[in-house]
């Protein structure tokens, strides 16, 4: 290595140099100081300790027989405190008894006087190389994880807070409604907002949300209530209450419209003033849903505000929880739960797996999707049936065709023993089918119940079984979770893809999931792809892999 690159690599280093030796520490220091910089010279191991313990050294060259302490003690105590700093010993004494402890300390280099300069800077030459290496290796991982968290933090702000408003998002307060005990909640919504745009353009429009947000903000914050813009031109009030006090939210709703029948925006075109409908929920549960009902029933009812109650609720769920219960025993009983399949597709659109879809075979021969009845077979105890039927059904294809298929796993298949230990004792009788399971779990599910999941995958990888993170984006309760599970494939929700030519949050949001994504060697599979434009907009961030309409409609048969 010539002197010139050793000296770059020396300039940041600090040498601790021991020799007790006037003439021989002279020469080498003179010597030594043609490659470092900085160098602390000292005449025994004693002093040498304390210079240790009180500064920072990055490689020792020291003498064997000192005065106070000897080299090969002040190596052991070194050595004591720190393993890795390169160590050499300078010595005219080289008997076995020396070299022997020398190696036993672990040194770097035994270096015989006289010191010969070119064989010194052969040996210097692999220590300045490693530490040069490890420098770079350490700068780089601060710098990636720095990089990591400056985009883990971009992400979740994106994720959790609306770009216009500042205000937190839908994303957010569904999350903060999981931690709240006795919720109550206010959705606002603005009147006949569409005339705004209309009549003054988007970018008023925009400014009147804007101007709305921080007087909500305003008005809220002596009661430290958290507001939320949730849609395009809904708002909402949340309050973490102890106890509901009825009058004080009645009075609440009351000041509210008071000071707001004075809100006014005002533009370049004209004073803008704006109404708006209130619909409220004291409920623990579906504190959103019912506080939706409210509000439709007071628009309806042309009223300025409604708090949800059972007298204005007319939907006949009980009724159609039981319509579907029995739908769901008669396809059970007649075979009527099918699976459909729908490929996915690499950059070449080729199909490279397959995800398999439960479906319900109505009486007229119309296939449901689950969205319609999942929830009600696990509020009715049907779930076990349905879920067994369909992933044993799959597993038995995967081991006939030998093509990866995907199949989806819920909470309440994890978390039934019998039923996993029933799955585990398949595949472990057919070995040639784990490598070909893709176990699909959704993000949501995934960060409520982390530690099931965590336990679940780890006892399954061994069998080469796949993960997929399903419908990521749709919740992102906890980001840094899902990456500590490390799946194999990151499944994006339709919702972030299906206008992400017109979306330009949507088109961000999906870039930066591809990039971290990719930095962390998760593959990137994009749902709801139903159109050249999007899939060409997808192939330029590099997605993976890509699943919609645009290429398969979902099909019993595996085409």
């Amino acid at each position: 290595m010539p002197l010139q690159e050793l000296q770059n690599y020396a300039k940041e280093l600090h040498l601790l140099f021991v020799e007790d030796d006037v003439d021989a520490r002279t020469s080498t220091s003179e010597m030594l100081k043609n490659i470092f910089t900085h160098i602390t010279v000292v005449t025994n191991g004693q002093e040498g300790i304390e210079k240790f313990q009180n500064e920072k050294f990055h490689i020792i060259i020291t003498d064997i027989n000192m005065p106070v302490m000897n080299g090969l003690d002040m190596i052991e105590k070194i050595r004591q405190q720190d393993i890795k700093i390169p160590i050499f010993i300078l010595s005219a004494y080289n008997d076995a008894e020396y070299i022997l402890r020398a190696i036993q300390l672990g040194i770097d280099g035994f270096i015989i006087k006289p010191l010969i300069y070119q064989q010194f800077l052969t040996v210097l030459k692999k220590a300045l190389e490693k530490i040069h290496l490890e420098t770079l290796a350490k700068n780089y991982q601060e710098q990636l994880e720095i990089e990591i968290k400056k985009q883990t933090q971009e992400l979740r702000h994106k994720l959790y807070f609306d770009d216009l408003t500042g205000l937190c998002n839908r994303y957010a307060l569904f999350e903060d409604l999981k931690k709240i005990t006795v919720p109550i909640l206010f959705i606002i919504d603005i009147n006949g907002f569409k005339s705004i745009n209309e009549i003054y353009g988007a970018e008023t429009g925009s400014f009147v949300l804007q101007e709305f947000a921080h007087f909500l903000q305003h008005f809220t914050a002596a009661e430290n209530y958290k507001t939320y813009r949730i849609s395009a031109d809904e708002f909402v009030v949340l309050d973490d209450c102890k106890y509901i006090d009825f009058e004080k939210y009645e009075i609440f709703l009351q000041d509210f419209f008071r000071e707001f029948a004075s809100f006014r925006v005002v533009t370049e075109q004209d004073i803008i003033s704006i109404e708006v409908t209130v619909g409220m929920s004291t409920s623990q549960y579906n504190s959103y849903e019912y506080a939706t009902i409210a509000l439709e029933y007071a628009k309806k009812h042309k009223k300025q505000y409604m708090m949800y109650s059972n007298t204005i609720d007319n939907r006949s769920a009980k009724q159609d929880i039981l319509i579907w219960k029995d739908k769901i025993k008669n396809a059970i009983e007649n075979n009527d739960i099918v699976t459909v399949y729908q490929g996915i597709v690499n950059q070449e659109e080729k199909a490279v797996k397959y995800e398999a879809l439960m479906r319900l075979r109505d009486e007229d021969g119309t296939l449901i999707s689950p969205y319609y009845f999942l929830d009600i077979a696990i509020k009715t105890g049907l779930y076990p049936q349905l879920s067994s039927y369909v992933i044993f059904t799959n597993l038995k294809k995967i081991k006939e065709i030998q093509i990866p298929i995907g199949i989806n796993f819920t909470v309440n298949d994890i978390k039934n023993k019998l039923f996993i230990d029933e799955i585990e004792d398949y595949i472990k009788k057919n070995p040639d089918v784990g490598s070909l399971v893709v176990m699909e779990i959704t993000e949501s599910q995934s960060m409520e119940n982390f530690d099931d999941i965590r336990i679940f995958i780890d006892r399954f990888r061994k069998y080469g079984v796949k993960f997929a993170i399903d419908d990521f984006g749709s919740g992102f309760s906890n980001f840094e979770n899902i990456l500590n599970i490390a799946p194999d494939y990151i499944k994006i929700d339709g919702s972030l893809i299906k206008d992400i030519d017109k979306n330009e949050k949507s088109f961000i949001l999906v870039e930066a999931i591809v990039e971290f994504s990719h930095k962390l060697n998760i593959k990137v599979i994009a749902e709801f792809v139903h159109s050249k434009k999007i899939f060409e907009i997808l192939k330029s961030f590099q997605v993976d892999d890509y699943q919609g309409f645009y290429f398969y409609e979902p099909n019993e048969k595996i085409i």
